[in-house]
């Protein structure tokens, strides 16, 4: 056996050993035998450079850097077992300082790709280390032969950095890469744009995210900052003498940048103007910005920002949760509006759109453009369609501002932007459309490939995609009032129309929603018999009261000791209240137990019930306690009248918190019973 492999395994062995324990000297010092420099001593193939890149060690790493290239800086290529080189692990880990060392040394290490195709500065992206991905690009040019950008499967860096919501890092990258339009624009191997990435992420804008009443009222008040002057890179060629000579120029340059960008003013979109208009240069003023006028009314302007600068002071974790959920919706609306500019799937058939709806709404015939044949090869359809379904309001808002003809867009179940908010219960969508005016003949009457309408779609139940509304029975409320809803935005012959199956959209609605009517029924009567054994005991207890009297009577005249005391005038008139609404409410209650629980009921008539027996039951909860604690009052020694008042607040906190905690679904069942919910949306965001 050849005594070198031996050899070379046992230093590998000592190596090991030192790294695991983390005697860094050491390691340094056997760098000095060139035969360790390539040495594999982990089970994922990583060299002692890897591991201590990824533990952070900078003197180590500039150490093992310094005497690997004293002998063959071809080392510092050397990958693991998934292709990644320590520059890789560095631009991962985020350690600017270990990719200086590596790139002084060779700037050629930027250009190495791992088995997924993903060079240092698209790994970076990936990990959403900005700081990193900034100083690598400097040494990144991209040309058509070569891109350090993309990976095997076509995504950019653009692509991943929406994708994991890295929007700082995005909003950067766009700026960096304004002017390459294809990059903006290109499409991976699946067909999906950075644009249509952000389609997806409902979440990271403000009509994706549910915040409660307290919550939006903070969220408002919040000032957060956006960078508007970005850190400007240019790329050296990693393979010319300039970048060997200049790297560290260009480090020092690029730490200048972001010192000058700290010390920059900031922007908020939401609470700021950025124009003498009160609006964003580049978009027309918003709804948002019409809200906080309005908002504004409410509470003072000065109030508001008091409020403002305070919360940014005030390092509360949850303040900061939603300083940062702000920055993020902030941060996304301005990529989507970057993103538009650069735009332009809709430029080739825009005159053909409007050319050939005239033409063919002259022959009764329905408008199908090119591009939507296009999208129906794709099974998300367009960035428009993906918008719609995820339920993304602020793209699809400014889609159809700057492309009207975005609107005839089909995927590849023939389902239009009309169909699939009508699908995807997007209510906000569904009215901005009628709003726009966007429901013409040849939208409206659009089926999908089962040959629905919208009514149809409407009709049909989707349990994964509930209403923000607490409760089964509410659940069958909204969706009755979603079906009407609809059915009175479209043309009354599209209502009786029947789909592929022979079915109306009514049929379709009572066959969906069986399951939803049963549960909403058992809800209620679970519900009604709780309260109902409640009312009955509240009723007893209050037939009492008000059949006796407080203090006895007067032997000679049978009246009241307390006749003329205005305590024993409250506490008769609450015994009375509690016993009548206690049966009103117990009526209510049995009426609910007893109904058919047919679909129509849930409409108005089951839900008016549980209010009016609810409200009963609130009221005489409290007209009871009034009663006990006004009976009590008349009972006791002048002297301790004032103390027992604590008692009696005391005696109302239960109740009290009781009726809290329910006033939110209280609130919601007589909004929806007495409202249009779909006109109060804004209330569930």
């Amino acid at each position: 056996m050849d005594p070198l492999p031996s050899q070379t395994r046992k230093n590998a062995h000592i190596l090991f050993q030192s790294v695991m324990k983390s005697k860094w000297k050491e390691v340094v010092e056997m760098h000095d035998d060139e035969e360790v420099h390539k040495a594999k001593i982990t089970k994922l193939g990583a060299t002692a450079l890897h591991v201590a890149v990824s533990e952070g060690d900078k003197d180590t790493v500039e150490k093992l850097v310094a005497a690997i290239c004293r002998r063959d800086k071809e080392a510092l290529k050397i990958q693991n077992d998934k292709g990644n080189t320590a520059l890789h692990i560095a631009a991962s880990v985020g350690h600017k300082e270990s990719c200086k060392f590596m790139l002084d040394a060779d700037p050629s290490l930027a250009g190495v790709r791992n088995k997924e195709g993903e060079t240092p500065l698209f790994t970076a992206a990936l990990r959403g280390k900005k700081d990193v991905f900034l100083y690598l690009n400097l040494f990144c040019i991209s040309d058509s032969e070569y891109d350090y950008r993309n990976r095997n499967n076509g995504d950019n860096v653009l692509h991943v950095a929406i994708d994991r919501e890295y929007f700082d890092l995005a909003y950067q990258i766009i700026h960096l890469y304004n002017n390459d339009k294809d990059f903006l624009t290109r499409e991976n191997d699946e067909g999906v744009t950075p644009f249509k990435v952000l389609a997806t992420k409902s979440s990271a804008f403000k009509s994706g995210t549910n915040l409660g009443r307290w919550k939006r009222l903070i969220y408002k008040c919040i000032f957060v900052n956006i960078d508007d002057k970005l850190i400007e890179t240019k790329p050296l060629n990693p393979q010319s003498e300039e970048s060997k000579n200049n790297g560290r120029t260009r480090h020092v340059e690029y730490t200048k940048s972001i010192k000058t960008q700290e010390e920059d003013s900031m922007t908020d979109i939401e609470n700021h103007s950025a124009g003498p208009t009160g609006c964003q240069s580049t978009t027309p003023c918003s709804n948002e910005k019409r809200n906080i006028f309005h908002f504004k009314k409410v509470i003072p302007k000065v109030t508001l920002d008091i409020l403002g600068q305070a919360s940014n002071k005030i390092n509360i974790t949850f303040l900061r949760e939603l300083r940062e959920l702000k920055q993020k919706h902030n941060l996304a609306v301005k990529i989507m509006n970057k993103l538009l500019e650069n735009y332009s799937s809709y430029e080739d058939t825009v005159t053909f759109a409007m050319e050939e709806r005239e033409l063919q709404t002259d022959r009764g015939i329905h408008f199908e453009d090119q591009h939507g044949k296009e999208n129906d090869k794709k099974a998300d359809g367009s960035t428009i369609l993906v918008a719609t379904k995820n339920g993304v309001i602020e793209i699809v808002d400014k889609m159809l501002h700057y492309f009207p003809v975005a609107i005839e867009d089909r995927n590849v179940d023939k389902k239009n932007i009309l169909l699939l908010a009508a699908e995807n219960r997007h209510a906000s969508i569904y009215k901005l459309l009628i709003k726009k005016n966007m429901l013409r003949e040849s939208i409206i009457s659009k089926v999908d490939v089962n040959n629905n309408s919208v009514l149809h779609i409407a009709a049909d139940y989707a349990a994964h995609k509930p209403w923000p509304i607490p409760g089964v029975a509410l659940q069958m409320q909204w969706e009755i009032k979603w079906f009407q809803f609809v059915r009175s935005s479209i043309p009354p012959r599209i209502a009786i129309n029947r789909n592929k199956y022979g079915k109306t959209p009514e049929d379709v609605f009572t066959e969906t929603h069986k399951e939803l009517l049963e549960h909403g029924s058992s809800w209620l009567i679970k519900t009604s018999e709780s309260c109902s054994v409640v009312a009955a005991l509240i009723a007893g207890v209050a037939f009492a009261s008000s059949s006796s009297i407080p203090g006895g009577t007067i032997d000679d005249s049978g009246k009241p000791i307390f006749e003329n005391h205005p305590a024993f005038q409250v506490f008769t008139i609450a015994s009375l209240l509690a016993l009548c609404f206690s049966v009103t409410s117990l009526v209510m209650f049995l009426a609910i137990i007893t109904s058919r629980f047919q679909e129509k009921d849930f409409n108005k008539d089951l839900p008016l019930k549980l209010l009016i027996g609810l409200t009963s039951l609130f009221v005489a909860i409290g007209a009871m306690l009034i009663c006990f604690c006004s009976g009590h009052f008349l009972m006791i020694e002048d002297k301790l009248r004032y103390a027992a008042f604590p008692v009696y607040a005391m005696t109302c906190l239960p109740v009290s918190i009781f009726a809290a905690a329910q006033f939110p679904l209280y609130l919601d069942l007589f909004w929806t019973t007495f409202m249009n919910p779909f006109d109060y949306l804004h209330r569930y965001k």
